[in-house]
C-alpha cells in the first residue's frame, strides 16, 4: 500500500502585477527553480536561467532556508539586496525573492497560519473622504470664481462651466494615473488618485492663501513673492503620491527621484528668473488684499512711501534707458 508523500511546503511564482504564474508543492529537500523542465518550480521567464536557484532547508536549523544562486547572469534579489552567481544566503519567512520579472514566495508546512480575515465591508469611510475632498475642491473653485466675477448674474452664469471644468479635469487627471496603475500594478485605484489630486489642489489653495495672508499681515512680501516655490513642493508631494501608488515597490527610489527633480529644478528656475529679469521672482508686489483689521505690521508714513517710490522710479528710468540703448545697438 503506497502512502502519499508528506508536503513540506509550497513554493509559488507571481508576475509583477501579483498574478499567480506557477505553484509547486515541496515533498523533499533540496528543490531547484528555473526554466528547465526538471526543476521543481518551472518558470516561463526569459530573464531566468535554466537552473537559477537551489533551495534547501538546514538539518541542524530546521527553521532556516538556505538559497544557492546557480549559473545565472541576472542573479536574485532579496529585500533590495542583489545576490550574484555562486552566492549563498538565508531566506527569511514571508520575504519574496525576485528572479527576472518573477517574484517567488515560500510557505513552509510548519509555519504558523494567520487567522481568518473577515470579508471586506463597503468602505464607507473611504467613500466619505473622497466625497468630502471632491466637494471641497468644487467649493474652492466656486469661491475663486465668485471673487473674479463682477456681479451676481455673471457669477451664476459661470457656475455650471466652473463645476463641469473641475470635474472633467479631475476625472481626466485621475484617469490617466489610474490607467498607468492598471498597467504597472494591475489595479486601477482610480478613487485613490482622485483623493490625491483633490488633496493637492486644496494644498495649493491653502499654501497660496497662507503665504499671501502672511505677507499682508506682517508686510513680508517675500512670502507672496516665493509662494510659487512652496506650491512646487506641494505638487512634488502629490506627484510622489501618484507614483508611489503606481509603483509601490519603488517608494524609496521614487522619493529620491522627485527630491532630485525639485532640488535641481527650483534653483534652475530661480536662476533663469535672475538672468532674464534681474530678480528671483516674477511677482513685484502683493496682489492680494485682506481686511485692514488683520494688519499687524505698522503703517508706512506717507513721506517714507514717497521716498521709496522715488528710488523705485530712478531704477525704472535707468532700466528703460538700458533697454533703449540695447535696442539702438541692434
Amino acid at each position: 500500500m503506497s502512502t502519499m508523500p508528506t508536503t513540506l511546503g509550497l513554493i509559488e511564482a507571481f508576475d509583477r502585477h501579483g498574478a499567480l504564474l506557477a505553484r509547486a508543492p515541496i515533498t523533499r529537500w533540496p528543490i531547484t527553480v528555473g526554466r528547465a523542465l526538471d526543476c521543481n518550480l518551472v518558470l516561463d521567464d526569459p530573464f531566468v536561467a535554466p537552473r537559477h536557484l537551489r533551495i534547501d532547508r538546514a538539518v541542524n536549523e530546521p527553521r532556516t532556508v538556505q538559497v544557492d544562486v546557480l549559473k545565472t547572469r541576472n542573479g536574485a534579489r532579496l529585500q533590495r539586496k542583489q545576490h550574484g552567481q555562486g552566492e549563498h544566503f538565508d531566506w527569511p519567512d514571508g520575504a519574496p525573492i525576485d528572479l527576472g520579472h518573477t517574484h517567488i514566495t515560500l510557505r513552509l508546512a510548519d509555519a504558523p497560519i494567520a487567522d481568518e480575515q473577515p470579508l471586506p465591508q463597503f468602505p464607507w469611510r473611504t467613500v466619505g473622504t473622497t466625497a468630502v475632498l471632491v466637494a471641497l475642491v468644487l467649493l474652492a473653485g466656486l469661491g475663486e470664481s465668485w471673487l473674479d466675477a463682477r456681479d451676481t448674474s455673471q457669477y451664476l452664469k459661470a457656475v455650471p462651466g466652473v463645476l463641469l471644468t473641475l470635474l472633467v479635469v479631475l476625472g481626466a487627471w485621475s484617469g490617466v494615473w489610474a490607467a498607468a496603475n492598471k498597467v504597472f500594478a494591475g489595479h486601477l485605484q482610480f478613487w485613490r488618485h482622485v483623493r490625491i489630486a483633490c488633496a493637492a489642489a486644496l494644498g495649493v489653495d491653502v499654501v497660496h492663501l497662507v503665504a499671501h495672508l502672511t505677507a499682508f499681515v506682517f508686510s513680508l512680501e517675500v512670502f507672496s513673492q516665493f509662494a510659487s516655490v512652496l506650491i512646487v513642493l506641494v505638487l512634488a508631494g502629490a506627484l510622489y503620491a501618484h507614483l508611489a501608488t503606481v509603483l509601490p515597490r519603488r517608494r524609496a527610489g521614487l522619493a529620491w527621484m522627485v527630491a532630485a527633480v525639485v532640488a535641481l529644478g527650483v534653483p534652475s528656475w530661480l536662476g533663469a528668473q535672475w538672468l532674464n529679469n534681474m530678480r528671483l521672482s516674477q511677482t513685484l508686489y502683493m496682489s492680494s488684499l485682506f481686511p485692514p483689521s488683520l494688519r499687524v505690521a505698522p503703517a508706512v508714513p506717507v513721506e517714507q512711501f514717497l521716498q521709496e517710490t522715488e528710488s523705485l522710479r530712478s531704477k525704472l528710468d535707468r532700466r528703460l534707458s538700458d533697454d533703449g540703448q540695447a535696442d539702438d545697438d541692434e
